[in-house]
Protein backbone atom coordinates (compact mmCIF):
# COMPACT_ATOMS: atom_id res chain seq x y z
CA UNK A 1 0.00 0.00 0.00
CA UNK A 2 1.76 3.35 -0.75
CA UNK A 3 0.86 6.67 0.58
CA UNK A 4 -1.00 7.30 -2.92
CA UNK A 5 -3.25 5.32 -1.83
CA UNK A 6 -3.95 6.70 1.73
CA UNK A 7 -6.67 9.15 2.98
CA UNK A 8 -6.49 11.16 6.41
CA UNK A 9 -9.88 12.89 6.92
CA UNK A 10 -8.94 15.59 9.96
CA UNK A 11 -12.33 16.76 11.80
CA UNK A 12 -12.25 19.33 14.28
CA UNK A 13 -14.11 22.44 15.86
CA UNK A 14 -13.43 25.24 14.88
CA UNK A 15 -10.94 27.32 12.41
CA UNK A 16 -7.53 27.24 13.96
CA UNK A 17 -7.71 23.56 15.77
CA UNK A 18 -5.87 21.97 12.56
CA UNK A 19 -3.09 23.82 13.91
CA UNK A 20 -2.51 21.73 16.23
CA UNK A 21 -1.89 18.69 14.22
CA UNK A 22 -0.45 21.04 11.60
CA UNK A 23 2.80 19.71 10.96
CA UNK A 24 2.09 16.19 11.14
CA UNK A 25 -0.79 16.96 8.18
CA UNK A 26 1.94 19.32 5.69
CA UNK A 27 3.91 16.36 5.98
CA UNK A 28 1.58 13.88 5.01
CA UNK A 29 0.37 16.11 1.80
CA UNK A 30 3.95 16.13 0.84
CA UNK A 31 4.29 12.33 0.84
CA UNK A 32 1.14 12.29 -1.37
CA UNK A 33 -1.68 11.70 0.93
CA UNK A 34 -4.60 12.50 0.34
CA UNK A 35 -5.46 15.12 3.34
CA UNK A 36 -8.88 16.55 4.19
CA UNK A 37 -10.04 18.36 6.40
CA UNK A 38 -13.47 18.80 7.61
CA UNK A 39 -14.53 21.70 10.06
CA UNK A 40 -17.61 21.80 11.89
CA UNK A 41 -18.04 25.40 12.55
CA UNK A 42 -17.36 28.97 10.99
CA UNK A 43 -15.63 30.02 14.75
CA UNK A 44 -18.43 32.39 14.51
CA UNK A 45 -18.45 32.85 18.09
CA UNK A 46 -15.39 33.28 19.52
CA UNK A 47 -13.69 36.20 21.32
CA UNK A 48 -12.05 38.95 18.49
CA UNK A 49 -8.54 38.87 19.50
CA UNK A 50 -7.39 42.03 16.94
CA UNK A 51 -8.56 46.16 16.47
CA UNK A 52 -9.38 45.81 12.58
CA UNK A 53 -9.71 42.47 11.47
CA UNK A 54 -13.44 41.67 12.11
CA UNK A 55 -16.61 42.20 14.01
CA UNK A 56 -19.12 39.89 15.81
CA UNK A 57 -20.79 40.61 12.40
CA UNK A 58 -17.94 39.54 10.34
CA UNK A 59 -16.13 36.71 12.23
CA UNK A 60 -17.81 33.96 10.71
CA UNK A 61 -16.63 34.92 7.05
CA UNK A 62 -13.10 36.06 8.20
CA UNK A 63 -12.34 33.17 9.60
CA UNK A 64 -13.55 30.95 6.92
CA UNK A 65 -10.54 32.83 4.83
CA UNK A 66 -8.37 32.34 7.87
CA UNK A 67 -8.82 28.90 7.86
CA UNK A 68 -8.38 28.67 3.95
CA UNK A 69 -5.17 30.61 4.33
CA UNK A 70 -4.05 28.08 6.63
CA UNK A 71 -5.16 25.02 4.52
CA UNK A 72 -2.63 26.84 1.95
CA UNK A 73 0.21 26.31 3.85
CA UNK A 74 -0.15 23.15 4.69
CA UNK A 75 -0.45 21.38 1.38
CA UNK A 76 -4.53 20.78 2.36
CA UNK A 77 -6.74 20.59 -0.88
CA UNK A 78 -9.96 19.41 0.72
CA UNK A 79 -11.47 21.96 3.17
CA UNK A 80 -15.29 20.63 4.44
CA UNK A 81 -17.83 22.72 6.56
CA UNK A 82 -20.59 21.21 8.40
CA UNK A 83 -21.92 24.61 9.21
CA UNK A 84 -22.73 23.59 12.85
CA UNK A 85 -23.57 26.35 15.32
CA UNK A 86 -20.72 27.86 16.98
CA UNK A 87 -20.81 27.18 20.88
CA UNK A 88 -24.00 24.67 20.26
CA UNK A 89 -22.49 21.44 18.78
CA UNK A 90 -23.59 19.96 21.55
CA UNK A 91 -27.40 21.09 21.46
CA UNK A 92 -27.24 19.48 17.36
CA UNK A 93 -29.52 16.43 17.24
CA UNK A 94 -27.10 14.09 17.72
CA UNK A 95 -28.47 11.15 15.58
CA UNK A 96 -28.70 13.72 12.52
CA UNK A 97 -25.49 14.69 13.00
CA UNK A 98 -23.62 11.64 13.61
CA UNK A 99 -25.33 10.55 10.32
CA UNK A 100 -23.70 14.01 8.50
CA UNK A 101 -19.64 12.65 9.94
CA UNK A 102 -21.14 9.01 8.44
CA UNK A 103 -21.74 10.41 5.02
CA UNK A 104 -18.93 12.33 4.87
CA UNK A 105 -16.36 9.32 6.06
CA UNK A 106 -18.48 6.96 3.38
CA UNK A 107 -18.01 9.26 0.58
CA UNK A 108 -14.29 9.53 1.36
CA UNK A 109 -13.21 5.80 2.46
CA UNK A 110 -10.52 7.62 4.77
CA UNK A 111 -7.68 5.44 5.75
CA UNK A 112 -7.50 7.43 9.02
CA UNK A 113 -9.97 9.57 10.90
CA UNK A 114 -8.63 12.16 13.29
CA UNK A 115 -10.02 13.96 15.93
CA UNK A 116 -10.18 15.39 19.04
CA UNK A 117 -9.43 13.62 22.04
CA UNK A 118 -12.13 12.29 24.45
CA UNK A 119 -10.85 15.07 26.95
CA UNK A 120 -10.60 18.08 23.75
CA UNK A 121 -7.35 19.11 25.31
CA UNK A 122 -9.14 21.48 26.91
CA UNK A 123 -13.06 21.26 27.93
CA UNK A 124 -14.64 23.42 25.13
CA UNK A 125 -18.20 21.76 24.74
CA UNK A 126 -17.25 21.78 21.14
CA UNK A 127 -14.33 19.87 21.10
CA UNK A 128 -16.19 17.17 23.35
CA UNK A 129 -19.27 17.11 20.90
CA UNK A 130 -17.21 16.91 17.89
CA UNK A 131 -15.32 13.42 20.09
CA UNK A 132 -18.57 12.02 20.48
CA UNK A 133 -19.97 12.33 17.34
CA UNK A 134 -17.01 11.15 15.42
CA UNK A 135 -16.43 8.16 17.59
CA UNK A 136 -20.27 7.25 17.17
CA UNK A 137 -19.62 7.67 12.89
CA UNK A 138 -16.51 5.95 13.15
CA UNK A 139 -18.55 2.33 13.88
CA UNK A 140 -21.80 3.61 12.25
CA UNK A 141 -19.69 4.47 8.85
CA UNK A 142 -19.08 0.50 8.71
CA UNK A 143 -22.26 -0.63 10.19
CA UNK A 144 -24.61 -1.58 7.17
CA UNK A 145 -28.33 -1.09 9.30
CA UNK A 146 -26.90 2.25 10.26
CA UNK A 147 -27.65 5.40 8.11
CA UNK A 148 -27.96 3.09 4.87
CA UNK A 149 -29.10 6.35 2.95
CA UNK A 150 -25.55 7.67 3.59
CA UNK A 151 -24.04 5.43 0.93
CA UNK A 152 -21.98 2.07 1.17
CA UNK A 153 -20.56 1.20 4.41
CA UNK A 154 -16.73 1.61 4.92
CA UNK A 155 -14.61 0.71 7.68
CA UNK A 156 -11.55 3.29 8.44
CA UNK A 157 -8.46 1.04 9.55
CA UNK A 158 -7.70 3.21 12.44
CA UNK A 159 -9.37 6.42 14.44
CA UNK A 160 -6.41 8.49 16.26
CA UNK A 161 -6.63 11.74 18.54
CA UNK A 162 -4.74 14.06 19.07
CA UNK A 163 -2.64 14.27 22.65
CA UNK A 164 -0.36 16.31 24.65
CA UNK A 165 1.89 14.69 26.80
CA UNK A 166 1.81 15.23 30.75
CA UNK A 167 5.13 15.70 30.61
CA UNK A 168 4.76 19.13 28.45
CA UNK A 169 3.31 20.27 32.11
CA UNK A 170 6.44 19.98 33.71
CA UNK A 171 8.36 21.80 31.75
CA UNK A 172 6.27 24.19 31.10
CA UNK A 173 5.04 25.23 34.60
CA UNK A 174 2.89 27.81 34.07
CA UNK A 175 0.55 25.88 31.58
CA UNK A 176 -0.34 23.98 35.01
CA UNK A 177 -2.31 27.17 35.85
CA UNK A 178 -3.50 28.47 32.55
CA UNK A 179 -6.65 28.38 31.91
CA UNK A 180 -9.14 29.32 28.40
CA UNK A 181 -11.83 31.52 29.45
CA UNK A 182 -15.45 30.46 27.92
CA UNK A 183 -18.19 31.89 28.58
CA UNK A 184 -16.99 32.86 32.35
CA UNK A 185 -16.00 29.42 32.63
CA UNK A 186 -11.90 28.68 33.00
CA UNK A 187 -11.11 25.69 31.25
CA UNK A 188 -8.11 24.01 32.23
CA UNK A 189 -5.67 21.92 29.52
CA UNK A 190 -5.50 18.73 29.97
CA UNK A 191 -2.64 16.06 29.47
CA UNK A 192 -2.29 12.52 28.36
CA UNK A 193 0.32 10.27 30.21
CA UNK A 194 3.62 9.93 28.30
CA UNK A 195 3.26 6.22 28.02
CA UNK A 196 -0.11 6.01 26.48
CA UNK A 197 1.42 7.64 23.48
CA UNK A 198 1.26 5.60 20.61
CA UNK A 199 2.57 7.80 17.78
CA UNK A 200 5.17 10.56 17.76
CA UNK A 201 5.18 12.22 14.52
CA UNK A 202 9.12 13.55 14.19
CA UNK A 203 7.85 16.56 11.45
CA UNK A 204 10.91 19.23 12.51
CA UNK A 205 11.11 19.81 8.76
CA UNK A 206 7.39 20.68 8.52
CA UNK A 207 7.08 23.19 11.46
CA UNK A 208 7.49 26.61 9.54
CA UNK A 209 4.21 25.38 7.42
CA UNK A 210 2.26 24.81 10.78
CA UNK A 211 3.41 28.20 12.35
CA UNK A 212 2.66 30.08 8.83
CA UNK A 213 -1.13 27.93 9.12
CA UNK A 214 -1.19 29.91 12.68
CA UNK A 215 -0.39 33.13 11.36
CA UNK A 216 -3.64 33.06 9.26
CA UNK A 217 -5.77 32.90 12.43
CA UNK A 218 -5.06 36.55 12.53
CA UNK A 219 -8.47 36.92 14.82
CA UNK A 220 -7.29 34.21 17.26
CA UNK A 221 -3.68 35.83 18.38
CA UNK A 222 -4.57 36.06 22.07
CA UNK A 223 -1.36 37.76 23.61
CA UNK A 224 -2.75 35.83 26.80
CA UNK A 225 -2.86 32.49 25.48
CA UNK A 226 -1.81 29.38 25.32
CA UNK A 227 2.01 30.74 23.67
CA UNK A 228 2.23 32.87 26.59
CA UNK A 229 3.18 30.46 29.19
CA UNK A 230 4.87 28.38 27.04
CA UNK A 231 9.52 28.67 27.94
CA UNK A 232 11.46 29.50 24.65
CA UNK A 233 11.63 26.80 22.16
CA UNK A 234 9.69 24.38 23.57
CA UNK A 235 6.49 25.36 21.61
CA UNK A 236 8.68 24.85 18.23
CA UNK A 237 9.71 21.57 20.30
CA UNK A 238 5.89 20.60 20.48
CA UNK A 239 5.68 21.27 16.66
CA UNK A 240 8.04 19.44 15.76
CA UNK A 241 6.84 16.01 17.60
CA UNK A 242 2.84 15.73 17.66
CA UNK A 243 1.49 13.14 19.53
CA UNK A 244 -1.65 10.62 18.90
CA UNK A 245 -3.09 8.01 20.51
CA UNK A 246 -4.84 5.16 18.70
CA UNK A 247 -8.56 4.89 19.77
CA UNK A 248 -9.88 2.02 17.55
CA UNK A 249 -8.63 -0.14 14.42
CA UNK A 250 -5.86 -1.93 13.09
CA UNK A 251 -3.50 -2.07 15.98
CA UNK A 252 -0.01 -0.69 15.86
CA UNK A 253 3.28 -3.22 16.40
CA UNK A 254 4.34 -2.69 19.64
CA UNK A 255 6.43 0.81 21.13
CA UNK A 256 5.53 4.43 20.37
CA UNK A 257 5.22 4.50 16.42
CA UNK A 258 6.54 7.18 14.15
CA UNK A 259 4.04 6.86 11.28
CA UNK A 260 0.15 6.76 11.44
CA UNK A 261 0.22 4.13 8.74
CA UNK A 262 2.70 1.28 9.90
CA UNK A 263 1.51 -1.98 9.73
CA UNK A 264 -1.50 -1.55 6.87
CA UNK A 265 -0.28 -3.93 4.24
CA UNK A 266 -0.49 -3.63 0.57
CA UNK A 267 -3.40 -3.87 -0.93
CA UNK A 268 -5.58 -3.97 1.92
CA UNK A 269 -8.05 -1.80 0.78
CA UNK A 270 -10.56 -2.10 4.24
CA UNK A 271 -13.99 -1.87 2.06
CA UNK A 272 -16.80 -3.98 3.78
CA UNK A 273 -19.53 -3.77 1.14
CA UNK A 274 -17.70 -3.80 -1.92
CA UNK A 275 -15.01 -0.98 -3.66
CA UNK A 276 -15.54 2.32 -4.06
CA UNK A 277 -17.27 3.91 -7.67
CA UNK A 278 -14.33 4.19 -10.45
CA UNK A 279 -14.38 8.14 -10.59
CA UNK A 280 -14.22 7.57 -14.01
CA UNK A 281 -17.42 5.50 -14.48
CA UNK A 282 -20.66 7.33 -14.50
CA UNK A 283 -22.59 7.21 -11.27
CA UNK A 284 -25.56 4.76 -11.42
CA UNK A 285 -28.90 6.32 -10.77
CA UNK A 286 -30.25 5.73 -7.46
CA UNK A 287 -33.53 5.00 -7.59
CA UNK A 288 -34.08 6.28 -4.20
CA UNK A 289 -32.74 9.67 -4.55
CA UNK A 290 -35.34 12.26 -4.18
CA UNK A 291 -36.66 14.36 -7.26
CA UNK A 292 -36.10 18.21 -6.36
CA UNK A 293 -36.69 20.85 -8.56
CA UNK A 294 -34.20 24.24 -8.73
CA UNK A 295 -37.40 26.30 -7.71
CA UNK A 296 -36.87 24.04 -4.08
CA UNK A 297 -32.78 24.93 -4.08
CA UNK A 298 -33.96 28.30 -4.40
CA UNK A 299 -36.90 28.81 -1.98
CA UNK A 300 -34.32 26.69 0.57
CA UNK A 301 -31.40 29.30 0.16
CA UNK A 302 -34.18 32.06 0.26
CA UNK A 303 -35.20 30.77 3.76
CA UNK A 304 -31.71 29.70 5.04
CA UNK A 305 -31.08 33.95 4.24
CA UNK A 306 -33.99 34.71 6.05
CA UNK A 307 -33.54 32.53 9.39
CA UNK A 308 -29.67 33.55 9.67
CA UNK A 309 -30.65 37.30 9.80
CA UNK A 310 -33.23 36.33 12.60
CA UNK A 311 -30.82 34.03 14.13
CA UNK A 312 -28.05 37.21 14.07
CA UNK A 313 -31.26 39.62 15.57
CA UNK A 314 -31.73 37.22 18.62
CA UNK A 315 -27.98 36.97 19.40
CA UNK A 316 -28.03 40.77 19.40
CA UNK A 317 -30.92 41.07 21.79
CA UNK A 318 -29.16 38.39 24.15
CA UNK A 319 -26.49 40.46 24.66
CA UNK A 320 -27.82 43.46 25.31
CA UNK A 321 -27.49 44.09 29.18
CA UNK A 322 -30.67 46.42 29.42
CA UNK A 323 -32.30 43.08 28.55
CA UNK A 324 -31.63 40.62 31.56
CA UNK A 325 -35.01 39.75 32.25
CA UNK A 326 -35.97 38.59 28.43
CA UNK A 327 -32.50 36.92 28.34
CA UNK A 328 -33.62 32.95 28.53
CA UNK A 329 -36.53 33.60 26.31
CA UNK A 330 -33.90 35.59 23.54
CA UNK A 331 -31.87 32.12 24.03
CA UNK A 332 -34.83 29.85 23.77
CA UNK A 333 -35.44 31.02 20.31
CA UNK A 334 -32.16 31.63 19.23
CA UNK A 335 -31.58 28.07 19.64
CA UNK A 336 -34.92 26.91 17.86
CA UNK A 337 -33.14 29.12 14.92
CA UNK A 338 -30.08 27.01 15.20
CA UNK A 339 -32.05 24.40 14.36
CA UNK A 340 -33.94 25.88 11.71
CA UNK A 341 -30.63 26.76 10.17
CA UNK A 342 -29.24 23.74 10.39
CA UNK A 343 -32.11 21.66 8.90
CA UNK A 344 -31.80 23.80 5.85
CA UNK A 345 -28.10 23.53 5.41
CA UNK A 346 -28.49 19.83 5.68
CA UNK A 347 -31.17 19.48 3.03
CA UNK A 348 -28.88 21.84 0.94
CA UNK A 349 -25.63 19.64 1.45
CA UNK A 350 -27.72 16.52 0.80
CA UNK A 351 -29.14 18.00 -2.66
CA UNK A 352 -25.05 18.81 -3.50
CA UNK A 353 -26.29 22.39 -3.02
CA UNK A 354 -24.09 23.53 -0.44
CA UNK A 355 -25.32 26.50 1.61
CA UNK A 356 -22.40 28.84 0.75
CA UNK A 357 -21.92 31.91 2.51
CA UNK A 358 -24.99 33.19 4.39
CA UNK A 359 -24.80 37.00 5.86
CA UNK A 360 -27.26 38.78 7.64
CA UNK A 361 -29.65 41.39 5.91
CA UNK A 362 -28.36 44.54 6.72
CA UNK A 363 -31.66 46.19 6.51
CA UNK A 364 -33.06 43.26 9.00
CA UNK A 365 -30.43 44.16 11.17
CA UNK A 366 -31.03 47.81 11.13
CA UNK A 367 -34.70 47.48 11.50
CA UNK A 368 -34.08 45.35 14.62
CA UNK A 369 -31.29 47.32 16.29
CA UNK A 370 -34.16 50.13 16.10
CA UNK A 371 -36.37 48.29 18.33
CA UNK A 372 -34.85 49.52 21.62
CA UNK A 373 -37.60 49.28 24.06
CA UNK A 374 -38.47 45.14 25.27
CA UNK A 375 -42.47 45.63 23.63
CA UNK A 376 -41.28 46.83 20.48
CA UNK A 377 -38.49 43.97 19.99
CA UNK A 378 -41.40 41.18 21.19
CA UNK A 379 -43.46 42.54 18.59
CA UNK A 380 -40.96 42.76 15.61
CA UNK A 381 -40.18 39.11 16.99
CA UNK A 382 -43.70 37.80 17.26
CA UNK A 383 -44.54 39.14 13.78
CA UNK A 384 -41.01 37.53 12.01
CA UNK A 385 -41.77 33.99 13.75
CA UNK A 386 -45.77 34.37 12.85
CA UNK A 387 -44.49 35.12 8.71
CA UNK A 388 -42.08 32.23 8.89
CA UNK A 389 -44.31 29.70 10.68
CA UNK A 390 -47.06 30.75 7.90
CA UNK A 391 -44.73 30.78 4.77
CA UNK A 392 -43.66 27.29 5.93
CA UNK A 393 -47.51 26.20 6.12
CA UNK A 394 -47.84 27.51 2.36
CA UNK A 395 -45.00 25.89 1.05
CA UNK A 396 -46.22 22.82 2.20
CA UNK A 397 -49.87 22.96 1.04
CA UNK A 398 -48.06 23.85 -2.43
CA UNK A 399 -45.35 21.37 -3.01
CA UNK A 400 -45.95 19.10 -5.73
CA UNK A 401 -43.24 16.35 -4.26
CA UNK A 402 -43.46 14.42 -1.16
CA UNK A 403 -39.70 15.23 -0.16
CA UNK A 404 -40.06 18.69 -0.70
CA UNK A 405 -43.55 18.92 1.53
CA UNK A 406 -42.41 17.04 4.45
CA UNK A 407 -39.29 19.05 4.57
CA UNK A 408 -41.39 21.84 4.49
CA UNK A 409 -43.88 20.09 7.45
CA UNK A 410 -40.70 19.50 9.33
CA UNK A 411 -39.26 23.40 9.11
CA UNK A 412 -43.03 24.38 10.06
CA UNK A 413 -42.93 22.07 13.01
CA UNK A 414 -39.98 23.79 14.47
CA UNK A 415 -41.22 27.57 13.81
CA UNK A 416 -44.77 26.42 15.64
CA UNK A 417 -42.48 25.87 18.82
CA UNK A 418 -40.67 29.29 18.55
CA UNK A 419 -44.06 31.30 17.92
CA UNK A 420 -46.16 29.32 20.62
CA UNK A 421 -43.30 30.95 23.26
CA UNK A 422 -43.70 34.29 21.94
CA UNK A 423 -47.57 34.20 23.03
Amino acid sequence: MTEQNYTILAVFAHPDDEVGAGSTLSYYSDQGVRVVLCCATRGEAATIFCDDCATADTLAAVRTQELRCACDHLGIRDLRWLDWPDGGVKDLPREEATGELVALIRELRPTILLTHPENGLYPHPDHLAVWEMVRAAWDAAADETKYPEAGPVWQTPRLFTRAMPQSIFERAPGLKDFRVELNGQLLPFMGTPDDEIDVTMNVGPWVPRRMAAWSCHISQHNPKGFSSVMPDGLREEMAAREQFILIAGAPLPEGVQSNLFVGLEEGDTYMVDGPAPDASEPAQENPAEPIVSAEFVRLLNSELNRHVSLAEVLRLYERDPREPRHGSLYHQLSAAEQEVIYLLARHLRRLDAGAGRNEPDPTVIREARRRDRPDLRHEFLQNRMEVAYSRFLDLARSALVDDERAVWEELAALSRGAVEALK
